[in-house]
Formats: structure tokens, sequence, C-alpha cells
């Protein structure tokens, strides 16, 4: 047998170390055969074992790559199997020794061993020890030498430090060439060995070009005296061919991918471990063509046998999928082909388990599938963009939003999607935000939403035009892969409605809901904007109160009203010059803004025409109604306000409302900027010279210092008198309304202010100022609670009942959300009965009622309040009306009663009202009874109850507690009284 130094197994194990470092070792005769004085272990250990016995090895990293086979590496003993092609070293032996019989060879002693044998044999059974160089562990076992890029000797095995004679540290640095000299080269490089005492030794030599991690390489030299070249590779490519085959079958265990083969000729068959683990074939033996087929499951084997057929036949290939018949619930892709070997025909295949692989392809496709039904039926729109923000995919919901299919949509990117012209306006220049622009400091996978932004959109039909744009909020979410590649999901939703919602409930909060003029929020915020700019000081504002309104609404009705409103309202939007604009600031005051009253002649000039403007005659309901108005206007330098240069920028001739709005607008987040200091004090100004031409006897007034200074005034009292309800510094007088025959059947309570300072205040002083601060029902409270808790305690005269009191309402009506209540709670904590109590209301605020306050009133009505209608007769009033008024006592008005006794006309006027409230069951009180005639005649009339100066004066409620103690009212008692 040859001598072969080294060769390659797997890593090194400690077990297999038979004796210590240095240790003689005897070399076996014959491979097969270990010496008879060798210890039973020790032979079994130097033989080589099956190659069916050893695991497979796999290619460990690191691993060097050499010229020529891999061999041993460090710390494996060399075996002894011949079938392996890895000889165990052996001695030499002469022809007569090689010609002895065998049993006569085992028990003879060993010749002299070859030096290469002697050191490889002597140390491979022993484990590297601790402190071996680590370059030699990357190297096989025995003779090795490293160098460096120069040739030098960097470090050698043990083995070859023996075989030389010389010591590792001795070679160090010395040339290669001294130790090792190459004789041959070729594809088998032989060489010699110079050992010190000057012999050499017949070598082969392999070269190890590269050591991982450094720049050296080796020699490994194997002993060749007695075997020659073509011998040493046969067996060495044997050994490799092995190699491969197990580590072949390590890799195909590992990745659970099963081979086998057929050899046609002989019909032989071959499986790996895993071909017969995933076919259930028995895990050692022989397997025939029956067993192959009873391997797959029956429902399968018809088409594997048409497919087996077809290939061999013709050659196909075959692919397909079967399940094992040990276990229907696993599937198996197998594959085969035919191929031919030499005069052999050979079908060689592999077999692979994707039942898991399918069961995931399965879901997927189903998960896929779900996501595609699901974006089939959203009902918002759904989009899927690719890494270049191409639109990949839409659903029909975002078809039908932007009016294209989805062949026209497919590849459009993102941004194509935008209409700028809807976004920016026509006359924007800055650059768009992209679509889908990611937020600021962003990266990979990420969600998030945005503004609604304006998408192109088309007309149904066959034109398709774009047209109005649809706004649409979005929520991307983007999933980046290993590549970095990008997905965009983005769902489009529909927000134009809203907009339009919101766009009109920004206008209502702006706008006059009748006239759709700019109202009070709006002309503050212009004010506001106009005084913080460089036209401050002849900025205007004219409040304009149209005269004799009231008798519109009380003669024609409320709808007659609102029509001229309306009228009203298109003649000073058409007839105002650029730059000023008309507000409806309440119920008939109109208020003009004009950004520079200097820009139109002056403030004179401008109040004349929009006094021209307001003086017309109007046609409302086929009457033709003619109106004007009173006028106060104040501009900014009354209030002694300074231009701001550095102010925002005001055009005199642009709607001063409208550019605040459209601002305001533009805003995303409507944020208000800080009012102007001095706005509240024009507006106010402009609306105490509007009372100062109401009260003279021009139609137009101008702010000045004794308006301001009036201003300021009625400002001071409104103070005080929100502080008087809280002070209860306000009282009630009561003025009595009696009978024909002189008993009191009522009281009306009339408040009265006592102020610390000025003393008494009558009504007239401090109503308008209750009305202008909007504290007429917080006063009618006051006055509601107050009046039922001193009637409860009047007394009664005789067997006659106790007199009730009337409350007189004009901020508490019926119909305010808290009226009922706020009745029923006085009433309650009063103890006053429910029929001692009359509430009063002008005529207006009787008609034209809607069903659920008529249910209120008719709840009151029940309990046995009475409602009166106060002053009827004024302004248009019709006698037609009285009968569809929900009340039970009519109150005429003193201005018929004035000249009742003088004036044919008033006394027509006095006998039709009695008349026809006799006729409707309702009680006729005449108000303003002043003198006896005045009685004389309505006592004719049939008038059943009187109330005025003729019978008695306002006075506190101890004096008409005292009043009613004492009995009837004679007419002659308001002198004594």
């Amino acid at each position: 047998m040859p001598r072969l130094a080294v060769v390659r197994v797997a890593d090194a194990d400690a077990s297999d170390v038979p004796a210590a470092v240095g240790e003689p070792i005897s070399v076996p005769v014959h491979a097969d055969t270990p010496r008879s004085d060798l210890a039973p272990e020790q032979a079994a250990r130097s033989s080589y074992r099956p190659a069916e016995d050893r695991a497979p090895e796999d290619d460990a990293p690191g691993r060097c790559e050499a010229d020529t086979l891999p061999t041993v590496p460090r710390g494996r003993p060399a075996r002894t199997d011949a079938s392996s092609g890895r000889p165990s070293p052996r001695p030499r032996e002469d022809a007569s020794a090689r010609r002895r019989p065998a049993h006569r060879a085992a028990t003879t002693t060993a010749p002299e061993v070859s030096p290469v044998e002697a050191a490889t044999v002597a140390a491979a059974p022993v484990a590297a020890p601790e402190g071996t160089d680590p370059l030699l562990e990357l190297l096989p076992e025995g003779p090795v030498v490293v160098v460096d890029a120069d040739g030098l000797v960097v470090t050698a095995s043990r083995e070859f430090a023996r075989l030389v004679g010389a010591s590792v540290g001795e070679m160090a640095g010395t040339s290669v060439d001294t130790w090792v000299v190459a004789t041959a080269s070729g594809s088998s490089e032989r060489g010699e060995v110079r050992r010190r005492g000057g012999t050499t030794v017949p070598v082969r030599l392999v070269r190890w070009n590269r050591l991982p991690g450094t720049p050296h390489r080796a020699l490994v030299v194997v002993d060749v005296s007695d075997l020659d070249e073509d011998e040493v590779v046969r067996r060495a490519v044997h050994s490799a061919v092995a190699d491969e085959r197990r580590r072949l079958e390590g890799l195909t265990r590992l990745a659970q991918v099963g081979s086998w083969e057929n050899d046609r000729t002989v019909d032989a068959w071959s499986f790996s471990s895993v071909a017969r683990t995933l076919f259930g074939l028995p895990a050692r033996g022989t397997v025939g063509r029956a067993t192959v087929a009873e391997c797959v499951h029956p429902m399968d084997r018809p088409q594997v046998t048409a497919r087996w057929t077809a290939m061999v036949e013709t050659g196909a290939r075959l692919d397909l999928e079967v399940r094992p018949a040990h276990d229907p619930s696993r599937l198996l892709h197998v594959r085969a082909e035919r191929t031919a070997v030499g005069h052999r025909t050979v079908v060689a295949g592999s077999v692979e388990d994707v039942t898991e692989r399918r069961a995931l392809e399965t879901r997927m496709r189903t998960s896929s599938r779900r996501f595609t039904d699901l974006l089939a039926v959203a009902p918002v729109g759904v989009a899927i963009f690719d890494d270049h923000e191409r639109l990949v995919q839409a659903n029909q919901s975002l078809c039908r939003l932007l009016g294209e299919g989805q062949e026209s949509l497919r590849g459009r990117r993102a941004d194509e999607l935008l209409d700028l012209a809807a976004e920016q306006g026509p006359d924007t220049v800055a650059m768009p935000t992209p679509l889908l622009a990611r937020p600021a400091g962003s990266a990979g996978s990420i969600s998030w939403s945005c503004a609604a932004r304006a998408l192109r959109r088309r007309e149904r039909g066959a034109r398709g035009e774009f047209t109005d744009p649809v706004w649409c909020e979005l929520h991307v979410s983007v999933s980046v892969d290993d590549a970095g590649g990008a997905t965009h999901l983005v769902v489009f939703t529909d927000v134009t409605e809203n907009r339009r919602v919101e766009a009109s409930l920004r206008h209502q909060a702006m706008h006059d809901e009748l006239t759709g003029l700019p109202n009070r929020r709006a002309l503050t915020r212009a004010v506001s904007h106009l005084l913080a700019g460089p036209t401050a000081r002849r900025t205007a504002v004219l409040f304009c109160d149209l005269d004799n309104f009231k008798r519109v609404n009380d003669s024609l009705g409320h709808d007659a009203g609102d029509e001229l409103l309306v009228w009203l309202a298109d003649r000073l939007r058409d007839g105002l010059p650029p730059g000023c604009t008309a507000t409806r600031h309440s119920g008939d005051e109109f208020v003009v803004l004009c950004a520079d009253v200097d820009a139109h002649g002056g403030l004179d000039a401008l109040t004349d025409l929009v006094g021209k403007l307001l003086r017309t005659a109007v046609p409302v309901h086929g009457q033709l109604v003619r109106v004007s108005a009173t006028i106060g206007a104040a501009v900014g330098a009354a209030l002694g306000l300074v231009a701001t240069v550095d102010g925002l920028e005001v055009d005199p001739f642009a709607d001063p409302v409208a550019g605040v709005l459209a601002a305001a607008r533009a805003d995303a987040e409507d944020t208000e900027a800080p009012e102007h200091p001095a706005t509240a004090d024009l507006i106010r100004f402009a609306d105490a010279a509007l009372f100062e031409a109401k009260s003279g006897s021009t139609r137009v007034a101008l702010a000045d210092e004794a308006i301001m200074r009036g201003a300021d005034e009625a400002l001071r009292l409104e103070m005080q008198l929100r502080q008087a309800l809280v002070n209860d510094e306000l009282v009630l007088h009561f003025q009595p309304v009696v009978g024909p025959d002189g008993c009191v059947q009522t009281a009306e309570a009339l408040v009265r202010w006592q102020h610390p300072e000025h003393g008494l205040i009558f009504p007239d002083k401090f109503l308008p100022i209750a009305e202008a601060a909007d504290l007429l029902g917080e006063l009618d409270r006051w006055v509601l609670r107050t009046a039922v808790r001193e009637a409860a305690t009047w007394p009664a005269y005789g067997d006659r009942p106790a007199a009730s009191v009337a409350v007189n309402l004009a901020g508490l009506l019926p119909g305010d959300p808290d009226f009922l209540a706020t009745v029923d709670e006085a009433v309650a904590e009063s103890g006053l009965p429910w029929d001692r109590l009359v509430l009063e209301l002008v005529e207006t605020c009787l008609a034209d009622l809607p069903p659920s306050t008529l249910r209120e009133m008719n709840e009151l009505i029940a309990a046995g309040v009475r409602f009166a209608v106060d002053d009827f007769g004024t302004g248009y009033s019709s006698l037609s009306r009285l009968t569809g008024l929900p009340a039970q006592i009519v109150k005429l008005d003193r201005g018929f009663v004035r000249g009742v006794a003088t004036g044919e006309s008033d006394r027509a006027v006095a006998r039709a009202v009695v008349e026809l409230a006799a006729a409707i069951g309702q009680t006729c009180v005449a108000e303003g009874v002043e003198d006896a005639d005045q009685f004389a005649v309505l006592r004719d009339l049939g008038v059943d109850a009187y109330q005025g100066w003729l019978f008695a004066r306002a006075m506190p409620g101890p004096k008409l507690a005292e009043i009613l103690a004492r009995g009837p009212i004679a007419p002659d008692v308001a002198d004594a009284s």
C-alpha cells in the first residue's frame, strides 16, 4: 500500500488521542491488520472507519485553498480504510517481505519506516497541544511549513521539524529552499526534503496558495517513495468524490431537499436519506419499482405514471406535486430529468416538502383577494403608488371620484392628480406641496394624514372636460421593503361637501342670513384691520337706522319688513362707491364702513350719499312704502388716532370687509388677529351719534366731543346698571287698573332705578341703555320675580279677590328657551295664584307665533295666566289681526284715548276696538285716562277697565297695599293722592 502522510477529515476529537506527545508509536504492518503489540483500543482507533459510519463533513469557513486535494486537519489520526482512498502510513517493505504469506506478515517485526512516515505517524494520533501556532490550525496534519511572500520560513509543524532534524526556532527566518527543493513541476510537483545530516527524502509537494487573513502560504510534503503519482491522484480523487457526496448529503439534509436516481439500464433505484424520509421509504435497504409506486398517494398515481412515461419516452422534464401515501396532508414537489451517462440511461431527480410554502401562498392569495375585494367595495377612494409615486392600482370609488378609468389613471404621477389652480389660485407662483410629501424628519415605513387637497375631476360623458375639483383628505401608509423600495397606500376621503358646509358656516358666521350683507362680527374685524393701517384717521363708520320700520312690521307683517330690508341691502350694495361696504348691524340698522372717507369727498358727502340711497319708495306686498333713515357717523380722526405707516396695507378703493374675510378664509386655522384698541370706541361713538340724531330734529349727526362724552356716560351707566341688577338697586312702582266701579282689578309693575348718585331714574332714561347692552332679558326676569313676590302679599277688599299683577315683558318673550321655566319658577317661589298674573306683550310679539310657542302659552293660560296686548292701535295695526292673537286682554293705546273726547276718528277707532274685543270675549283696558271727559266717553263706549292719572299714579308697593285695603278708587282720588 502507498504511504500517504496526510488525508482530509473533519475536526479533531480528543477521544481519539491514545498517547502523549513524543511517545513512540509502533506502525502496523498491514492497513487492515493492526500490530499485535498495540493495545486493542489503539489499534481500533488507528483503523479507518467505514464511510457509512461517519458523519458527513461540512466545509468550515476560513479553510485554506490548496493547489491540490485537501488533506487531514491537525489533531486527527490517519485512517486505514483502503476503500476511502486515504491509506494510513505503514513501513516500507522490501520485495521479499511483500512475497511473504499474509499470516506471517501479522507477526513479523516492522522494518524501518521512512522519515516522513515516522514523523507523521508519531504525531498523527496526538491532539494539538495548548499554545499551538494558530497558522498551523488552518493546515492539515503532517509535515507542513509556512512561508511568507519572500519565501522565508514563518513556522513549521512538529512533524516537519522532526523530518528535517531541526527545531522550529532554527528554521524560522531561513529560506524555505534550505529545507525543501522542488525537482519537477506540473500538476504533480515533486521535490526533496533536505535533512540536517545531508540526506534527502523524495516527496510530493502540495502548495497552499493562501492562508485566510494572512499573506502567507504553506507547503505540505507527502512521501511518495513507493507509490507512483497516478495512484496518488486516483485515490485522492476518489476520496474527494466521497467527501463531496457526504457534503452534498449534509447540505440536502439541511435544506430538506432529497435526491434520488433510477438507473434505467438495470432498473436500480437509490435515494438520499432526506428523500427516503419524505417518500416514507425505509431508512436502509434496496428499493424496487413497486415500492416506489406505492409511496405515492393512490389519487396521484395516474398523474405520476403519465408524466413518468412521457419523460422516459420523449425526454420531457418531470415537474409535479404529489401527496405521499404515508401522510396525505403533506405535499411534495418532485422534479426529474432523463440523462445519459456513458452507455447507461439515468433518471435523476429531487423531492422537496412544499406543504408550508403552498399553505403560505394560499394564505397570501386569500389575503390578496380579500384586499382586492376590500378595494372594490370600499366607499372611499384607495390607490397604490410605486416607489416613483406612479399610480399602480386604483379602486372604482377613486375612479368615480376623479371621473376617469383605471387605465387612464395607471402610471400617472401623484402630483399630476392635483388641481393647483383650485388650491392656490391663478396668480400664485409658489411651489406646491407634493401630494405624497413625507412629514419632516421621517424615514422608512410610516403612516400619516394630511389636510384636504384639491384633485382634478372630469365630467362624466363623452367630452370628459375638467370640472370643479374634488377635495380629499389623504391618509398615507408607506411600506419600505428590504431593497429600499417604497409602496404608498393612499386613502382618499371626499370632503368636498364638508368643505362646502364649513364654508357656508364661515359665511353664516360673518354674514347676515336675511340680507347676505356682512354682519356685526365681520364689521368689527374690518374696522380693526383698517385702524391698524395707514388710513386709520380717515376710516369712517356710519350707523343708519330706518325710520318707522316698526310700523311696517306691525301693519304689513314681518315678511314685508324682511322684504324691505333685502331690497334696501341690495340698493346699498349696488350704490356705494368702491372702498365702502354696507353691513347689517341689527334689526333695522345698517352700518356703512369706508376705508378712506377723503377719497369720496369727505364725511359729509358720504353721509349725504348714503341718506339718498336709503330715502326711497319700495314696493312691498303690493304697496308702495316710503322709507328714510337717520344716520350717525364717526371718523377715526375724532378719536385722535395716528396713522400706522408700518401697519397692514390698505387699498382705499377695495372692499374693506371682503378683503378681511378672504384673508380669514385663506388662514387654515382661521386665527383671528388681536382687535385694535379703538375698534369698539369708533363703533360706539357712531352709534351714539345715531342716538343723538334720532333725539334731535336733524337726520344726520356726526360724532363730536359732546356726543362722545354722552357715549362715555352711557357706557358708564350700562356698567352701573349691570351692577344694580346684582346689588338689587332697582325698585318697583305699581299703577292701578280700575273697573267702572272704582275697584282695583290689576296693578301694572313699573321698574325704577334708585341710583346712588342721581336718585330715582325713570325707565325712559335707562331702558334704551339696557336694550343696547342686551340687558332687557335679565331686567325682565328681575321684574317678574319681584312683582309676583310683592303681589302675593296684597290684601283683598271684602269678599272680592285680591288684585292681579301685570308684568310688561320686552326681553323675556314666549318662544325663548327658558320662558316657560322662568315663569313657572317665579310663580312657584312666590306662592301667587296663577290667575292673578297678567303678562303684557306688544302686538308684534304675539303675531305669527310658531306652534311650539303657542303650546307654551296655552299651557300657562290653562293654569290661569292671562296675556294682554299692550299699546294696541299703534303703527299699522289691523282690527282683523286682533282675532288671531292669543290674548285675553286688549289695552287701547293712549294715542287714541287722548283724543277720544274731542275727535270723531279717535272715538270711532276706540268704539271699534271695544266692540270687537267684546265680540271675541276679550277684556278692553284704556291706557292714559287723564280727565273726566275721557273717562265718561270710554265708559259710554263700554270699556271694561281704566288706567291713568285720573285714578292713580304709579306708587310704591306699600302705598298700593294701603289703597287696596281702603276699597274702590273714585276718579277724584287722583287729586287727593
